[in-house]
């Protein structure tokens, strides 16, 4: 479809303080964008969708190309963090604990029906502890837009794409009933719901749930695959 890409990077590294050593905080960013100026819109909702985290471009509506948005961004998370820990970092002794970092890595890959699946691994650090995370957005090529999902399915479907991811979720782990699902540890205390975070395959649609969202956090990142011909009624297409 004559779609370009490219990719934007950056990597900086801020001192707390003048001291030496000192804490940092550290940025390592790789996005990829369309460069086709039509996709501009899509661009501007992509960074808006949470890749960049914190959201600093829900502050306002103006639109802004994907490199001031990775200026922007760097620039104020490295203002918010010398503002935030120059006010209680006292012990020089624990220069590990006031240094943190975030990490994006973004790809792409062919989807369904003329669409992009946007893939972004985001790892955000402070002190010890490390969080990682997958974030994934699918873009219509055609209608030039991200896709949700209401956009997939008709209307009611949340019931039927629930049996069905739980279904699947119950071969994938074993397990023969709902309440045998439940008492291992799996959606434990909220009804089982389809995430917004998925992936829209060739042949099957994969929600992505981060870790501690359905099960306990030591399970990690879970990913239930469904195939298009068990939920065909529910999709529009």
């Amino acid at each position: 479809m004559g779609i370009v890409v490219d990719t934007l990077k950056a990597q900086t590294s801020t001192p707390l303080t003048d001291s030496i050593p000192s804490p940092q905080c550290s940025v390592d960013l790789e996005v990829i964008y369309i460069t086709n100026k039509e996709y501009a819109q899509v661009n501007d909702s992509l960074l808006r969708s949470g890749i960049l985290s914190p959201e600093y471009l829900s502050l306002t509506d103006k639109k802004i190309t994907p490199q001031a948005a990775i200026d922007s961004f760097i620039h104020r998370y490295e203002d918010d963090y010398k503002a935030f820990y120059t006010g209680i970092f006292t012990d020089e002794s624990d220069i590990a604990g006031a240094t943190i970092g975030y990490t994006l890595k973004t790809s792409i890959e062919e989807g369904r029906d003329s669409t992009l699946c946007y893939k972004a691994l985001i790892t955000q650090r402070q002190g010890s502890i490390t969080t990682s995370y997958t974030l994934c957005r699918n873009i219509d090529l055609p209608r030039k837009r991200l896709l949700r999902l209401d956009d997939i399915f008709v209307h009611g479907y949340e019931k039927g794409l629930s049996e069905a991811i739980a279904d699947q979720l119950m071969r994938q782990s074993g397990h023969k009933t709902l309440e045998a699902l439940r008492e291992s540890g799996f959606f434990i205390n909220s009804d089982i719901y389809a995430t917004p975070n998925f992936i829209l395959g060739d042949k099957s649609i994969t929600f992505v749930y981060v870790a501690g969202e359905i099960a306990d956090r030591s399970r990690g990142e879970i990913q239930v695959e469904v195939k298009y011909s068990t939920i065909k009624r529910l999709m529009k297409r």
